[in-house]
């Protein structure tokens, strides 16, 4: 017999008729299509036997666990105005706090960065950008650096405080532009430039004085050496742009975690000694805009593009809690249903609930019936019932108990964490959309930025 025929039981020449048929079973679309069919179901019932095992551990809710502590009273939030920060002439893209909570570097596409007094409301610095188009920024902990990022795919580290114990310098006396008069004198100058990313940088933190860590575009993340001016580490999972990036307190886990979101809609968690995540957490269908660690480091929240929040838990790898504005505004719609003499106690204190968060609803969106549909199909930014309704930054108190969110078309509200209510709101006196919310270290001031070119600094 023939050495083929024993091999395989099929005469060559019956082999050679097959090949062509084989090659057009795997170039049709048809069996393509069947083939990619079969993998998205087998994904998806892997993935829904994923979820079934993670809710075996999820024995309670935040909310169901707190259902004996006190509850904080509806529209107590009610924060006062210390200082309004002028001098930018365009819309803030970030602000951060120093780690003593005594100055405020914010980023605005009029192309500077200013280092503020927040006590006194003076500049103490400006920092001219070779690149107007900023989105984001960071202070290191000592204060001698700052970064920006934006569009042109750039990290630029700067250095403002002279070193004069190694490198002595002539310190400046005045900016060369009067539109940012100098409380006192400054220095800066281009500590590096970093540019590996192929796309627009949406976030830098500093990690420690030496170290920062950008997110991209170009759907990774990377981690950057300042000393020696080059890259350390690329971070590749996402499958979509990285819009946001923050870094874990510096007392926890000695600054070696860090977490992104996506608009692919995860989240992952990051430790700086690997290239993979540690773990990943599929949030929403829609953008992941921001990320918040909680002051103890055991959570974090996240706000996506469906305008909710999501309280994930890193030891129990589930979801903690769900903050649903839609909801919030369905039942000040249905409060609003009340009589205009209710009869019941219970009644009075709806229908006062209902209007003293009238903030809530901007004029231009009032409170509907298609408002008020069910969250589930707000699943998807696509399908939203709630245009515009995306979480754009968040923040805890000092505690934890207060989360601070900003909506597009809201303003800034305030979320007991705990009990899962809204309890006041924040920002009415700005004059455009609220972009960025940051709570001081020490927990007794709060800012927010607005595209109206100001920032507000609030005491707690």
């Amino acid at each position: 017999m023939h050495p083929e025929i024993q091999k395989s039981g099929i005469p060559p020449f019956q082999r050679k008729l097959q090949q062509p048929l084989e090659l057009q079973e795997q170039t049709d679309p048809g069996s393509l299509v069947k083939q990619i069919d079969a993998a998205k179901e087998k994904a998806r019932l892997l993935y829904d036997e994923i979820i079934s095992v993670k809710k075996r551990t999820q024995d309670t809710t935040l909310q169901r666990s707190s259902v004996n502590v006190a509850t904080i009273p509806r529209d107590s939030c009610k924060l006062r105005l210390y200082n309004t920060l002028r001098g930018h002439q365009n819309k803030i893209a970030k602000l951060c706090w120093n780690a003593d909570s005594s100055k405020i570097l914010s980023a605005s596409q009029d192309g500077y960065m200013i280092l503020w007094d927040t006590i006194t409301g003076f500049k103490k610095q400006a920092i001219q950008l070779d690149n107007p188009w900023v989105l984001t920024c960071s202070i290191s902990p000592n204060e001698k650096l700052v970064a920006s990022a934006g569009l042109d795919n750039n990290c630029t580290i700067y250095k403002i405080k002279p070193d004069t114990t190694n490198n002595p310098v002539q310190v400046q006396q005045q900016f060369r532009s009067n539109a940012f008069p100098m409380q006192t004198g400054f220095f800066q100058s281009v500590q590096s430039i970093f540019k590996s990313h192929a796309a627009y940088i949406s976030e830098c933190e500093f990690i420690g004085n030496n170290s920062i860590v950008t997110g991209s575009g170009d759907m990774t993340c990377m981690l950057w050496d300042i000393t020696k001016g080059s890259k350390s580490r690329d971070f590749i999972d996402h499958v979509g742009d990285v819009l946001c990036l923050t870094v874990f307190p510096t007392n926890i886990l000695s600054d070696n975690l860090f977490i992104s979101g996506s608009s692919d809609g995860y989240a992952k968690v990051w430790d700086l000694r690997s290239p993979t995540p540690a773990q990943s957490f599929s949030i929403s269908n829609s953008d992941v805009n921001c990320v918040k660690v909680f002051p103890d480091g055991n959570a974090f929240a996240v706000g996506s593009d469906d305008g909710q929040i999501r309280l994930i838990d890193l030891r129990s790898d589930c979801e903690l809690a769900h903050y649903s504005l839609n909801s919030e505004l369905r039942n000040m719609h249905e409060n609003a249903a009340i009589q205009r003499s209710p009869t019941t106690p219970q009644d009075r204190r709806a229908y006062a609930l209902g209007n003293s968060f009238s903030m809530l609803t901007p004029s231009s969106a009032p409170v509907n019936a298609s408002l008020a549909s069910s969250d589930r199909l707000s699943i998807s930014s696509r399908n939203s019932t709630l245009e515009n309704s995306g979480v754009f930054s968040l923040d805890f108190g000092k505690s934890g108990r207060l989360l601070y969110s900003c909506y597009s078309d809201h303003g800034c509200v305030v979320w007991d964490t705990l009990k899962n209510e809204i309890i006041g709101t924040l920002g009415s006196e700005h004059l455009n959309k609220i972009s960025r919310v940051a709570v001081s270290p020490d927990g007794v001031a709060l800012a927010t930025g607005s595209w109206d070119s100001t920032i507000k600094v609030w005491s707690v």
